[in-house]
This record gives C-alpha cells, structure tokens and sequence, in this order.
C-alpha cells in the first residue's frame, strides 16, 4: 500500500492526465469532491465516483488543460495538506491562469475519502487543524 502522500502525488498526476478512470482507482467509492468551481460546489460538492466523473465531465467542458501541481506535501496523519497552483485555459475565451492553490486530501486505509482545494495554503492548514482536533465527548 502506498503511503499517503504518494498516493497524492498519483492522484495529482492522474487529474494532470484527465484519467478518470486512474484517479477512480485511487479514491475511496463514497469519496467526497470539493473543488473551487462547478455545479454542485454551493451544496457541498461532488460525492461518490460518479460524482467525480459528473465534475470532471463538467471541467472538460469549460478548460481544455487543467493541471494542478503539488509543490509541497505535508503528511499530517489522517491528511496531506498540499501548497502548489492549478494552471487552467478556458475552452471558448483561451485565456490562460495558473493561480496558487492548496489542498486538503484525507486518506483512509489507503484510499483518498476527500479531496478538498482551498485557495490558500494557511486556509487548507486551517481546515485540517478542525478536522483533527478531538471531539468532546458528553457525559
């Protein structure tokens, strides 16, 4: 079993790619899609692969390159906060963009379980430091 943040240096160069179908292998069946822009990212994102395939679906139709690149991978257990950018050009206007990016990529037994973009790396720090903080418990 691969480690957690090679796991998300293969599911990065899978989206690099457009191969679905590789980066489905890598996540979880009921994983959780939170990406910046698309149809469903107002009511919580995209669940499940074929949420996955709806959203890449949806990505294709607006940029003909979307490549995001992880320049640091930060292990912090359950997650790996990533800092990098995303380059994208628009399929009508060509305009091009490669703004700086973060992700927060939860990994369970092996499999991603969510994959979270920020668009700072302090705010997907931030975001994995509430995930990890215990709960309290009721007596």
């Amino acid at each position: 079993m691969p480690d957690s943040v090679e796991l998300v240096r293969k599911s990065f160069e899978a989206m690099h790619a457009w191969d679905v179908d590789a980066l489905l292998r890598l996540y979880d069946p009921e994983v959780e899609y939170l990406p910046l822009t698309g149809t469903h990212v107002e009511s919580g994102g995209y669940r499940g692969h074929e949420g996955v395939r709806a959203y890449f679906a949806e990505a294709r139709e607006l940029w003909d390159v979307m490549e995001p690149e992880g320049h640091d991978f930060r292990d912090l257990g359950d997650c790996v906060v990533v800092a990098g950018s995303c380059r994208v050009r628009g399929r009508a206007s060509g305009a091009e963009s490669n703004p700086p990016c973060a992700w927060v990529i939860r990994v369970r037994a092996g499999r991603i379980v969510s994959h979270r973009t920020c668009t700072t790396y302090e705010e997907a720090l931030r975001i994995a430091a509430r995930r990890q903080t215990p709960r309290a418990s009721s007596v």
